[in-house]
């Protein structure tokens, strides 16, 4: 049966149009429940409820990225390494085109932008280093060390002008020196 069949007996129905309405009814409440003040009674009362079934119909954001700050630079991330022999290698997480890539890639870009947040000070920066070393340890000897290094360059502010990219910056925030046992398994 033809999707736009059952599309049309369901709204045709009394019964498919109070469904229709209960799930739209149900999902205003979630959004409005999950954009309500972060530390408001009625938004953690709500949010217990309501924020598994928006992430299950991929609801989920918040506007953090509107307001009232949201970041002044674009970033980006990198992995030099470099083996015994003095060679060296740059890694960057993957970028495929921007049609279909920007949604298989989304998880990398969370993935740098959390790595950097953290400074080199926690986990994922350990992670990381580990994981790239053992992905070219795949295709070459274990790797001396990994240096995660921080792109950004500043974003202007909307308006006249704005657009124009200004240079990448970069600052190291973190390195590894690789113990070859380390790198000999594929696990972490």
């Amino acid at each position: 049966m033809r999707a736009e069949g059952v599309l049309e007996r369901l709204e045709s129905s009394g019964a498919g149009r109070a469904l229709i309405s209960l799930f739209t009814l149900v999902t205003l409440v979630a959004v409005v429940a999950t954009n309500l003040p972060g530390s408001s009674y009625l938004n953690k009362t709500l949010s217990k409820h309501t924020q598994p079934y928006l992430n299950a119909i991929g609801l989920d954001q918040n506007w953090g990225v509107f307001a009232p700050d949201p970041r002044r630079e674009s970033i980006e991330l990198e992995a030099r390494i470099t083996y015994p022999d003095g060679a060296t290698e740059t890694w960057r997480p993957p970028e495929r085109d921007a049609v279909i890539g920007t949604y298989s890639d989304y998880r990398w870009r969370k993935l740098w932008e959390n790595v950097i947040g953290d400074g080199g000070n926690g986990a994922l920066s350990v992670q990381l280093a580990l994981w790239v070393a053992r992905e070219r340890r795949k295709r070459r000897e274990a790797p001396r060390s990994v240096t995660l290094f921080k792109r950004s360059s500043p974003n202007d502010p909307p308006g006249p002008g704005a657009g124009k990219r200004k240079p990448y910056t970069e600052a190291q925030f973190y390195e590894l020196a690789v113990d070859p046992s380390l790198v000999r398994g594929s696990g972490p």
